[in-house]
């Protein structure tokens, strides 16, 4: 009696969910055809005003070491990358942050250094750096050598004047042999140190993905090729790619190949006035818009980076849609307590709306970063 009552129920519950089931295929059926062809004829993205579309692609192809002295200048790049010589104690190395297992960060909410010394903003994965206009959250740098040596000599990092780091290296049988050979120069100085480091981490490319080959055959000029370009995607994962660039309007921010404008947003997480308060850009450039504003950062491996945002206070996957969904974080002025010379408040990015999705469609979103 007991299973004829659940076989009833168990159809019951398939009667109810078939017409649902039959409108879900039937709109991934008319995505797929709209995302099968070219991608100049995708659906419209939804921009605001003023944000150029640069639309989603492929990453670009890097020159990989190709002389004798580029392999030697790779491979000592990598060695000086995981050698805690470039610390004050050593004990700490940019490999102690940056570890290949974790794709290139730390899973910590934000970095430990030497002692165990702990700074205020989550560590950044290294993938792709070529195409970055600026490094670190605030965008201090738009040098990449410069961003190689910065970590070496940050006192709660590794603590190293840059002058102490060359002269260990100089006192180095094993590192004055390496150097030699790539720079034919007995004398390692800071500009070596910091071309060698660079160089190693230009080498550094986000790990491939059922997003990359659906970008190929998107991009293919083989047409046969490009009309499957979307079998590469799962019906949530291909819901979730067309939600990103529409509804849920993330390509406001998180576009190109790189998934980032590399541009600077306030999204509510500076904690103005308050503990833990950190306004980002405005810290190094004093200018008064640019107060808690952060640098977009890339979704490349998005997934595997966690914990997620400056500060690392999302430690859950999910939180980081509803927080969107939810237009960010619209901070208030603190009515008490603030100091004369206190910083402008700052203005909270007008890319941030409600989205109003559905736990079905902030789901398949979630699917779709997960793969990026």
């Amino acid at each position: 009696m007991t299973i004829i009552k659940n076989t009833k129920r168990n159809l019951l519950i398939t009667a109810m969910l078939c017409p649902l089931l039959s409108v879900a295929s039937t709109e991934t059926t008319s995505l797929r055809a709209l995302y099968n062809q070219p991608v100049a004829q995708w659906p419209q993205a939804q921009l605001d005003a003023g944000v150029s579309q640069a639309e989603l692609a492929p990453l670009p192809a890097t020159a990989k070491p190709q002389s004798q002295t580029e392999l030697l200048k790779y491979q000592l790049g990598e060695q000086l990358f995981s050698d805690v010589i470039l610390s004050a104690d050593n004990s700490v190395s940019c490999a102690s942050c940056h570890d290949a297992k974790l794709q290139f960060s730390d899973a910590r909410t934000t970095a430990v250094g030497i002692k165990g010394k702990t700074g205020n903003r989550n560590t950044p994965a290294l993938f792709n750096l070529e195409l970055w206009h600026s490094y670190f959250w605030d965008g201090r740098t738009t040098s990449l050598k410069v961003q190689a040596l910065q970590p070496i000599s940050n006192p709660i990092e590794m603590d190293l004047p840059i002058e102490e780091a060359v002269r260990k290296l100089n006192a180095s049988k094993h590192y004055q042999v390496l150097f030699s050979q790539v720079y034919n120069s007995t004398l390692i100085d800071a500009e070596q140190l910091a071309d060698a480091l660079a160089y190693f981490e230009l080498q550094i490319k986000a790990p491939r993905t059922a997003y990359d080959e659906f970008l190929d055959a998107a991009y293919s000029k083989d047409p046969q090729r490009q009309n499957k370009s979307t079998e590469a995607l799962n019906d949530p994962q291909l819901l979730g790619l067309h939600l990103f660039r529409t509804k849920a309007r993330c390509l406001n921010c998180h576009q190109g190949p790189l998934l980032s404008d590399n541009k600077f947003h306030v999204t509510g997480l500076h904690f103005y006035g308050r503990p833990f308060e950190d306004l980002g850009r405005y810290l190094e450039t004093k200018v008064a818009t640019d107060s808690g504003k952060f640098r977009t950062p890339s979704l490349r491996a998005v997934f595997h980076t966690g914990p997620w945002m400056h500060n690392g206070l999302f430690t859950q996957f999910d939180g980081i849609v509803a927080f969107y969904n939810n237009a960010g974080l619209k901070a208030r002025l603190p009515k008490h307590g603030l100091k004369e010379d206190a910083a402008p408040f700052p203005e909270h990015s007008p890319l941030l709306q409600k989205l109003q999705l559905s736990k079905a469609e902030q789901h398949a979103l979630t699917e779709f970063l997960k793969i990026l």
